[in-house]
């Protein structure tokens, strides 16, 4: 056996052998010591994975491994695994690890195979620790009451193992949800740069954090049970820890911290990860930004708070900012006068078990800030480009989204989109962008992607596109400088497709940003006729990648689909809902996306991706969710992409000879496939001469 210290999170990776006559499936049993002792306890350990398969295991599994110190490792006869072991804090005293660490290898029967012992050493004491949240600046915001409590900070000293508080402690706060706790702020005297980690307990909050010299918060929530989440690196000289309480649709919520870790980086570290994520760019991304969902979610009050995103964009390194300023027939989220804003409640997507959540927080955008004047300032001073994007249309007839144009004229909509054929449509959303431009946006984007029912034939929308060429260039007179135009449409295969003559577009010089989408359903689609179609023109060719669905989960699906999409000719990405994972998602998802404008950085990636593989623990992971349109995904981790088998309740349905993989193909032919109900998934993947097979309870609403 031996092991070594990862230098960013002071883990400790335990390597031992597999003996070659162990079982295919061998469980794992992990325990450490005091030097000596033979008192035993239960390690808190993980498989060796990709932060893709971490973020793939199940929330039980995590449970097993941190708690009981068990996991199993699949095909790893005479193999060396590895085993990663979190000493803090029951294992590590005064910062110094010094333990045995023991490794049991059973059947899955409970027979013993084999038992491995190492002695472990760490010196720890470099890494700071905060959990005494007494020692906040702003005492006077705690209190000693019972939780739950409301309109208060506590920091909870007498919570029983069964919370999972690392050291029986943590902070929690409570408000009612129109009436926001202080911020409070930890002293820091550190200097030279640190990883900065936190943890909070499954199911009790998030927590908002930010240094003080920061311009914005993170939201920070362990998704795992013992997830320690790796938020950030920086110098912190100078520096406090200011904490926030987090906002959502509903009003303030709970908040909750367990600990935060501050890991000092020497130098060289510091520059591979500097190396890794500012690689000199070499592709454009493009992100659509929802001003409407940031609102739904936040409470905006004042100008400045537009700010905070656009900053999230420059660290996310995308250089356009594609901001949806409404939908054709719905109440706009910018300071307009030709259409109606949205100054008051409105509806938003399922949340949950919240099948209609209803917010306040859009109107107040509109009632006291200026969305596109604020954020075009803003813009300009960050180095970004703006673009003002119209989805193209959705009325949402009767609701309180529908602007007074849809209800002044249903005669022009189709079902729930205006109809793009008639004459005073198209003058209509020509107005909505004169307007935007007139305000300060550099660009101007039409989202026919997610809209394409306005469009009844390829004439339509070419016709409309020949119309807003002709008022970007106008403008472009005006103001001495290019205007751009962009268009998201559906890719081949996705709906209405053929109602979208992109080749005269490039021909005719009438878009600037060719963008086919994956909206629908088709999230792989063939690249080859949208290279072929830009060829030899200025058009770039920047393909729809989805930055907030489990089919292209981040980092592994998403990375491997812009790797491929690079390889075939790719411009660059347009990253639809990259509010996401730049503004709202865990930090992991930001530092994705730090890397995909550079073709170099991602296809490092990728090749690093394959070179650690071997060493991974072997394991097959599914996409989680499942509906009509959406397809099981797979992502393999310890074992080459090959040949694949497919079994939906004992029965064949693929064969698959490599990647991607799925089960079913990406039309709606197989929408079908798996029938409302539980059922079980076997998934058979080649691996050497034999086969790496595990089943799961899948579940199709």
């Amino acid at each position: 056996m031996q092991y070594t210290s990862d230098p960013l999170t002071r883990y400790l990776h335990v390597t031992y052998p597999v003996p070659l006559w162990a079982p295919d499936a061998v469980t794992v049993c992990c325990s450490w010591s005091p030097p000596g002792r033979q008192t035993w306890q239960p390690a808190n350990v993980h498989p060796l994975l990709s932060e893709t398969g971490r973020r793939l295991a199940s929330v039980a599994d995590w449970q097993v491994w941190t708690s009981q110190g068990r996991l199993t490792e699949r095909r790893a006869a005479g193999l060396r695994r590895t085993v990663v072991f979190n000493p803090y804090p029951d294992a590590q005293t005064d910062g110094r690890v010094e333990v045995d660490f023991r490794v049991q290898l059973l059947s899955p029967e409970g027979d013993h195979i084999a038992t491995g012992q190492i002695h472990l050493q760490a010196d720890n004491r470099d890494v700071v620790y905060l959990e005494d949240w007494s020692r906040v600046l702003q005492s006077g915001a705690l209190s000693p009451g019972v939780m739950p409590a409301a309109r208060c900070w506590r920091f909870a000293t007498d919570l029983t193992p069964a919370v999972g508080a690392t050291l029986g402690n943590a902070l929690y706060g409570t408000s009612p949800p129109d009436c926001p706790l202080p911020q409070l702020t930890y002293p820091l005297d550190l200097h030279g740069p640190h990883a900065v980690f936190a943890r909070t307990v499954i199911g009790g909050g998030a927590i908002r954090l930010r240094l003080s010299g920061d311009e914005r918060t993170d939201l920070i929530r362990s998704a795992h049970p013992g997830e320690e989440v790796f938020w950030r690196w920086a110098a912190m000289d100078r520096q406090h820890l200011v904490l926030q309480q987090p906002h959502d649709y509903t009003g303030y919520q709970d908040a909750h911290l367990d600990y935060v870790k501050l890991v000092p980086m020497p130098p060289a570290l510091v520059e591979e990860f500097e190396a890794w994520y500012s690689a000199p760019t070499d592709r454009l991304v493009v992100g659509y930004w929802e001003p409407y969902s940031w609102a739904f979610h936040s409470d905006i009050r004042d100008n400045p708070q537009h700010r905070e995103p656009l900053a999230a964009y420059v660290e996310a390194r995308v250089p356009v900012v594609d901001a949806q300023l409404g939908r054709g027939g719905m109440k706009v989220v910018y300071e307009s006068r030709q259409v109606d804003q949205l100054l008051h409640a409105t509806v938003g997507d399922p949340i949950g078990a919240v099948t209609r959540p209803t917010t306040d927080n859009v109107g107040r955008l509109q009632q006291y800030t200026n969305t596109l004047q604020t954020e075009s300032r803003y813009a300009r001073e960050l180095g970004l480009q703006l673009f003002a994007n119209f989805g193209a249309s959705n009325c949402y007839p009767g609701t309180p989204l529908e602007n007074d144009f849809s209800r002044a004229h249903p005669e022009w909509r189709r079902g729930h989109a205006l109809r793009y054929e008639v004459p005073e449509v198209r003058q209509h959303m020509l107005g909505l962008y004169r307007e935007a431009l007139e305000i300060g946006a550099m660009g101007v984007s039409v989202d026919f992607g997610r809209y394409p029912q306005t469009v009844d034939r390829p004439e339509t929308a070419t016709e409309f596109l020949r119309q807003l060429r002709d008022l970007a260039r106008a403008c472009s007179r005006q103001r001495g400088a290019a205007v751009p135009v962009l268009v998201h449409f559906p890719a081949q295969g996705d709906t209405l497709c053929e109602n979208f003559d992109y080749a005269t577009w490039v021909r005719e010089e009438l878009v600037d940003y060719l963008c086919p989408a994956q909206h629908s359903r088709v999230y792989l689609f063939d690249l080859a006729p949208y290279v072929a179609a830009v060829r030899g023109s200025r058009c770039q060719l920047l393909p729809d990648v989805y930055g907030d669905s489990p089919a292209l989960l981040l980092p592994g699906l998403f990375l491997s689909r812009v790797h491929a999409l690079y390889e075939a000719g790719a411009h660059g990405v347009y990253v639809y809902q990259s509010d996401s994972p730049v503004v709202y998602g865990p930090p992991l998802e930001r530092r994705c996306l730090r890397l995909i404008g550079s073709r170099l950085a991602v296809a490092r990636w990728w090749a690093e991706e394959q070179q650690r593989q071997p060493g991974r623990s072997k394991g097959i992971y599914l996409t989680q969710t499942l509906h009509n349109r959406d397809r099981v995904r797979i992502w393999l981790e310890g074992v080459p992409e090959g040949e694949m088998e497919l079994r939906l309740d004992g029965a064949l349905v693929a064969q698959l000879a490599g990647p991607p993989y799925l089960l079913g193909d990406e039309s709606a032919l197989t929408d079908g496939l798996v029938a409302a109900g539980e059922h079980e998934l076997a998934v058979r993947i080649r691996d050497g001469s034999g086969w790496l097979e595990q089943t799961f309870l899948i579940t199709s609403p």
